[in-house]
């Protein structure tokens, strides 16, 4: 990279929004693994405004970029190069307005998830995508990869809760597209375009967000059932329920590793059978809890739980959350492993969780797993661990299971995104003309492929 580059960029952003040397190495690409940056810059814009004229002078020298958000995506997307730069948004973090009659937020992409949801209660209101990794997750980066997180099954993912964005293309142009509108006909949804695309078509700079009421109710209770047929009639009951807004699933693998942990996380002793965490979240306290509570006693008289804890208190509701949250227990009891984050019918989890296992033992030998999951939303996730060499062997452990995957016709992701790791895999799970679609749209959008080059294909 040209010296005349840096200084150009200097200029643009000044001191405080370039950061190179040991600013940069400190940092890591990935949540779970030390991976800094290969390249030598990264430029932090103030305002769009100063992201348009990076990107300009980026155009006008060749130069590659990828954004960075809060960095927690666990499927490369953040990662460097060394003829690359990064583009942060971490300095573009400002709510513009809450809007209690849309109700909507507009806020800057630097923004974390955390942060808006905290502003939104503030104002009686609550921003529904929910995260495991909200206090860093960006509301840009959520947005670059559609996430989705824990009660997708209620409110959708985040494209469901999106209404407008403003973004900055690979050339500099500012496509403003910030819709406050439910209903808007007027030509291509362009904020349905950029949801999703992994920041390859633009750097999303801004976003209007769809808000809803804040929940009054909140009732949690933490079961288990005997078998695969009682959890699927106990998500049938739940769907009944009108306020139902979690259903996740863990399997007895992931439930033994997290209660045998030392951090407390043991509501019962775990048993053979995969366990739930079931929330309603509602406007109306007493008459939501009294429908929690028989829906839960149903269930318990005809033989469906095994075992149940039903929160009492919102600290109670805090603990059986921190049960299905326990990534840093898996980080600590079984990295390296590879992290699967898949989509497939209801109908066959039950067939294809057991393939799956047969076939990493059958090519690596011994294998650890931790199988969870938004079941209600066809979620699941799966941490694989196959030795000491699991993540130099990643790419083939990726192999056995999409190869499994695709006889479900399946999805090799659901929430996390394409990235790096899975663009060799896309293919073979993607229609080709959506393929050539895709790759059109892309080209038409960044011929010279400066934005996220090699995330997705």
């Amino acid at each position: 990279m040209s010296v005349t580059l840096e200084q150009a960029l200097r200029a643009t952003v000044g001191d405080a929004g370039l950061l190179a040397g040991a600013d940069v190495e400190s940092r890591s690409c990935d949540p779970f693994r030390n991976v800094p940056p290969r390249g030598s810059l990264i430029v932090r814009p103030a305002n769009t405004a100063e992201l348009a004229a990076v990107m300009r002078l980026c155009s006008s020298h060749r130069q590659a970029v990828v954004s960075h958000g809060g960095r927690t995506g666990v499927s490369g997307g953040a990662y460097t190069d060394e003829d690359e730069i990064v583009v942060s948004l971490e300095r573009m973090r400002a709510i513009e307005e809450i809007c209690p009659e849309g109700p909507l937020a507009v806020v800057q992409a630097g923004l974390s998830v955390e942060a808006l949801q905290q502003a939104a209660a503030a104002q009686g209101l609550f921003y529904p995508v929910d995260l495991g990794s909200k206090g860093s997750a960006s509301i840009g980066g959520t947005i670059a990869t559609n996430a989705g997180g824990n009660r997708v099954l209620r409110w959708g993912m985040t494209r469901q809760n999106l209404l407008g964005v403003e973004a900055v293309l690979a050339d500099g142009t500012v496509v403003s597209a910030m819709n406050r509108l439910v209903k808007n006909n007027m030509g291509y949804a362009l904020k349905d375009m950029l949801c999703g695309s992994e920041g390859t078509l633009g750097i999303v700079t801004r976003a209007v967000l769809r808000l809803v009421p804040q929940p009054m109710s909140q009732d949690v209770a933490f079961v288990s059932v005997h078998h695969h047929a009682g959890l699927m009639e106990l998500l049938a009951r739940a769907r009944r329920l009108p306020t139902l807004s979690a259903f996740e699933v863990m399997w007895p693998d992931y439930y033994e590793l997290v209660a045998a942990s030392d951090t407390g996380r043991r509501p019962f002793a775990p048993g053979a059978g995969p366990c739930v965490l079931i929330e309603s979240m509602g406007y109306h306290p007493q008459s939501d809890r009294l429908q929690f509570e028989e829906f839960l006693v149903a269930a318990g008289e005809d033989g469906l739980l095994a075992d149940a804890v039903l929160a009492e208190s919102g600290k109670q509701v805090a603990e059986l959350w921190r049960v299905r949250e326990a990534a840093e227990v898996i980080v600590r009891a079984m990295s390296p492993f590879v992290s699967f984050d898949i989509s497939l019918g209801i109908a066959d989890i039950e067939p294809f969780l057991p393939r799956v296992r047969k076939a990493l033992a059958h090519r690596f030998g011994a294998v650890r797993t931790a199988t969870f999951g938004h079941l209600g939303d066809n979620n699941i996730h799966i941490a694989a661990h196959v030795g000491p060499d699991t993540a130099v062997l990643e790419t083939e452990v990726e192999a056995v299971v999409f190869e499994v995957l695709r006889d479900y016709d399946g999805a090799i992701t659901a929430e996390h995104g394409i990235g790096r790791h899975k663009r060799v895999f896309l293919p073979a799970h993607k229609h080709a003309g959506e393929m050539e679609m895709m790759l059109r749209v892309r080209d038409a959008l960044d011929p010279l492929r400066l934005l996220n080059r090699n995330v997705l294909f």
